[in-house]
């Protein structure tokens, strides 16, 4: 598995409520692409727009967020319209329990790193296993990686394909 992502950056700032920017409560009857083409307009309008431009440019997008990313949300659709994005990791110095827990369930992965000299647009490799964010041609500074069953969560599409492909939970090898 390959756990590098090369993708370019968007950024949010801190304490980002995923009630308020991809929440289908605010788009009655809309199904996750609608609110994916309007996720973020409220807090960084043409967010959305520049994210599908970057998507079909074929770059995967590295969402940038300040502390308590994902606060007010226990919804798994605030993971399910990230992925809809072409969001392939999200770093942010801290998230909100409930968001961590579905973005992993539903094969988003996070890092949890520093992130105030991360500027939109900059080109960036992260390496989900070892934690560590590299602008391109800068030098890496250190995150938090994911294990390897987190991995492997992600990797599988989240928590149902995962133990689907493995017919349960596996068997810890001694």
């Amino acid at each position: 598995m390959n756990t590098i992502i090369h993708g370019v950056a968007l950024q949010l700032g801190d304490r980002v409520n995923t009630d308020i920017h991809c929440s289908s409560k605010y788009m009655p009857g809309k199904n996750n692409a609608f609110v994916a083409a309007h996720a973020f307009e409220r807090l960084e309008p043409g967010f959305a727009t520049k994210a599908s431009e970057y998507r079909q440019a074929g770059q995967a997008i590295v969402l940038v967020a300040g502390a308590d990313f994902g606060i007010n949300s226990s919804r798994e659709q605030a993971a399910q319209i990230l992925r809809e994005m072409g969001v392939a990791v999200v770093v942010a110095p801290s998230f909100a329990r409930a968001f961590y827990r579905n973005a992993l369930n539903n094969g988003l992965a996070l890092i949890t790193a520093q992130t105030q000299t991360i500027q939109s647009g900059q080109a960036l490799d992260v390496d989900l296993a070892a934690g560590t964010i590299t602008p391109q041609g800068g030098t890496a500074w250190q995150g938090l990686g994911l294990s390897g069953v987190l991995l492997q969560i992600v990797s599988a599409g989240g928590l149902l394909p995962f133990l689907s492909q493995n017919k349960g939970w596996p068997t810890p090898s001694t």
